[in-house]
């Protein structure tokens, strides 16, 4: 933390005033504090040209020649403190630099930077009754501080002390007068100690403190909502609306009330009166319609309602980067990433420096079916500027995508290597390889890339290397889901170790993946292949009730489920699923061989 600014300017101001005057009252004259006094001065000069570190020298200098030397200790205790060098960190180290600082803060009660300071580190080495004293003290020095009240109170909830806490607020007030911010904070602790009477009667005391204030009566309103008295709570919304027209709070709360009483028409017209209020910004009001449509697509409903509304904040700022942001998103929140990958170019054009937004381009162009344009974008982007390790990881899937195995692998590899150069990329990784330094979320995210990478391998129809990439992955993180789910289900697609695939597959089901329709139908294939088709069909039967569920239903569980069903003596289920799987596939080879197990199917009953 910086010095108080008196100082800074003593000390470049020829070093005199408050400073020298406090030196000399002190009485010190020995040839210890003279010589103490020129370390600490030359402490104070060089901490106002913003070199810390030998500003930390010279105090600690002076400190040590005359540890009496008040001004010193503190001085070298703050630096200790905000130079933040891992051998002061040590709570120990943290209590000797209060005690460092607390002569200077008693020595000089009156001084509200030092105090304030040195009651928020005690606070922080849980010393609540010293935070207090302090606060106290310094409150009946200065009175009219009024950051010293708020601070206090702080100190006094934390040690449980909520009546003494609203007691410092009520001690502003008389000062001060009332306010929101400190009625909202009064609520808060009253709330907390589960006052609710004493909250409403602190929200009633500043509406009535303040008869003509709209923002009383939208407190006032809350409280009442909070009660569930929703009547009192819309009157008092009402009343807000009536004596300010034009306040965008007011509409945003009867919004509020509205969307909870599931009046869709009223919370429309509020959520379109606040967006086009003066007093809101561009931010206030994204944050707004962000949470308007999302309840829209959430649940379903027609978008044309939230396109109204989106159009109406895009005439107020059609050229801003953010809205155009907001443009994108809201296209891919809809599945339309060709013109979320238009409204973010625009964006771009406007704020070329933001990665984020590049990044988010590629993912669009990803998800509109055009990875090679994703891949050539990177590629243009690179030629100019160094990209970041997001943007790699997603030219790399692009590349996966286009089916583009080795340059999706060569990017995958130089990956692993920035985040770990002593990994093998092209052999067995083992335990011992793993550096102890090596971060989790690293190890996770170089899990993944050998996942990937074993399927770019397999795509290649290099079976060795995959499996040994997916081993890699899985010593690296042992319950990776995708690597698991991949590896059982390519050894069961090539006459591989069944007993080890199921093993794998089980153990990719386990905890949050318990119901994703990919791993559920891999090891209902599994068992499948095993001769297990009683319980094979329970779990094809799990991944189609929940592919359907999430709306993420393909082909292949459809293919499958029909030859288990076969395998279950249940010819007509399987024809129905034969005949679903043959509906939603785009491959014509896939749709060739479904058709071919429809027309076996079919001629088979007829005999």
């Amino acid at each position: 933390m910086v010095r108080k600014l008196t100082y800074l300017l003593i000390a470049v101001l020829a070093l005199g005033g408050t400073v020298w005057a406090r030196t000399v009252n002190s009485g010190a004259t020995s040839a210890a504090r003279q010589k103490a006094r020129y370390y600490y001065l030359e402490g104070l000069r060089h901490q106002s040209q913003d070199d810390a570190q030998s500003a930390y020298e010279y105090f600690k200098r002076a400190a040590t020649i005359d540890p009496s030397y008040a001004e010193a200790a503190s001085a070298y205790a703050t630096q200790r403190i905000s130079l933040r060098l891992d051998t002061m960190r040590t709570p120990a180290e943290l209590n000797r630099s209060l005690e460092l600082m607390r002569p200077f803060v008693d020595q000089y009660p009156d001084d509200a930077n030092e105090a304030l300071y040195y009651a928020f580190v005690a606070q922080t080495l849980n010393k609540g009754p010293e935070a207090v004293r302090v606060l106290e003290r310094l409150i009946e020095h200065k009175p009219d501080l009024s950051n010293a009240y708020g601070q206090l109170a702080d100190s006094y909830m934390r040690q449980g002390e909520t009546a003494k806490a609203i007691e410092t607020f009520n001690r502003l007030e008389t000062i001060d007068g009332k306010s929101i911010p400190i009625t909202i904070t009064k609520i808060s602790y009253r709330l907390h100690s589960a006052d609710t009477i004493g909250a409403v009667n602190e929200a009633r005391a500043i509406m009535e403190a303040n008869p003509t204030s709209p923002q009383c009566r939208i407190l006032m309103g809350n409280m009442m909502n909070m009660q569930q008295k929703k009547d009192s709570a819309l009157l008092y919304f009402e009343e807000a609306e009536r004596l300010n027209p034009d306040l965008g709070a007011a509409k945003l709360a009867l919004a509020d009330y509205y969307l909870q009483q599931g009046d869709s028409i009223n919370y429309d017209a509020k959520t379109y009166e606040a967006l086009i209020s003066e007093d809101f910004g561009l931010d206030e009001k994204l944050d707004l319609l962000t949470r308007y449509i999302y309840k829209i697509l959430s649940e379903k409903y027609n978008t044309k309602r939230g396109d109204h509304l989106f159009e109406v904040l895009r005439e107020q700022y059609p050229h801003e980067p953010e809205m155009l942001n907001f443009a994108a998103q809201y296209s891919a929140a809809k599945g339309d990433f060709k013109d979320a990958a238009e409204q973010v170019g625009y964006a771009i054009d406007l704020s070329p420096s933001d990665t984020q937004l590049r990044i988010q381009m590629m993912s669009y162009l990803i998800s509109d079916d055009r990875p090679e344009e994703a891949m050539k974008y990177y590629e243009d982007y690179e030629k100019l500027l160094t990209p970041s390790q997001q943007m790699i990881t997603i030219y790399a899937a692009a590349a996966q995508i286009a089916g583009k195995s080795d340059t999706a692998i060569k990017a995958y590899k130089g990956l692993i290597l920035d985040i770990e150069p002593s990994f093998p990329v092209d052999s067995v990784l083992t335990d011992r390889m793993i550096p102890a330094s090596l971060k989790y979320e690293d190890m996770l995210r170089i899990s993944q890339f050998y996942t990937s990478i074993g399927d770019c391998l397999y795509a290649s129809h290099d079976l060795e290397g995959a499996y040994e990439a997916y081993d890699n992955a899985l010593t690296l993180d042992p319950d990776n889901s995708m690597a698991l789910n991949n590896y059982a289900y390519f050894l069961s697609e090539n006459e591989g170790d069944l007993d080890k695939a199921a093993e794998m597959s089980l153990k990719s089901l386990d905890g949050e993946n318990s119901a994703n329709p990919t791993f559920l139908d891999t090891y209902a294939w599994i068992l499948h292949q095993k001769g297990d088709d009683t319980e094979a069909l329970k779990y094809q039967a799990a991944a189609i009730e929940e592919s359907e569920k999430q709306g993420a239903s393909h082909a292949d569980l459809y293919d499958h489920y029909g030859d288990i069903l076969v395998t279950n003596d249940k010819t007509q289920e399987a024809l129905e699923a034969y005949e679903k799987a043959l509906s939603i596939s785009n491959d014509n080879a896939e749709k060739e061989k479904i058709t071919k197990k429809i027309k076996e199917l079919n001629n088979n009953a007829k005999k």
